[in-house]
């Protein structure tokens, strides 16, 4: 029960209205962002919220239509890997709107592959400490 209220607290600070979003990448789908003012560093492990603001909306696996995504990941910065502590999808743009679906730590890390979106916030997380 921590885990969860403090995963929703997470999600909560990481919302638009409270970020200071720097674009970090621009697709035909969506335009990615990181918040430089949430990245903390222990050691080789990073921590960072970023945003995914869908350029249309559409429907998660789940059927829930949503317009953007925002997370807070630990990225490992001497094995190119990630894990999702908080992700959240939004009905609006910019991570407004209502809350849609939300997900709370997972102890499954990722590995990054090169050229992918996991890559372009890896190295942004991890270039900035």
């Amino acid at each position: 029960m921590r885990r969860l209220a403090s995963a929703l607290a997470l999600a909560a600070l990481s919302c638009s209205s409270a970020a200071e979003w720097v674009m970090v990448n621009d697709k035909d789908e969506y335009i990615a962002y990181a918040d430089p003012a949430t990245i903390s560093r222990e050691g080789n492990l990073v921590q960072m919220s970023d945003l995914i603001d869908l350029k249309l909306p559409r429907s998660s696996p789940y059927g829930n239509q949503h317009a953007s995504s925002t997370a807070h990941s630990q990225f490992d910065c001497e094995n190119p890997r990630i894990r999702t502590i908080t992700f959240s999808l939004h009905s609006g743009q910019m991570g407004d709107g209502d809350l849609v679906e939300t997900i709370a730590e997972s102890n499954r890390w990722l590995q990054v592959a090169p050229g992918t979106l996991l890559n372009v916030l890896w190295q942004f997380a991890c270039s900035q400490t």
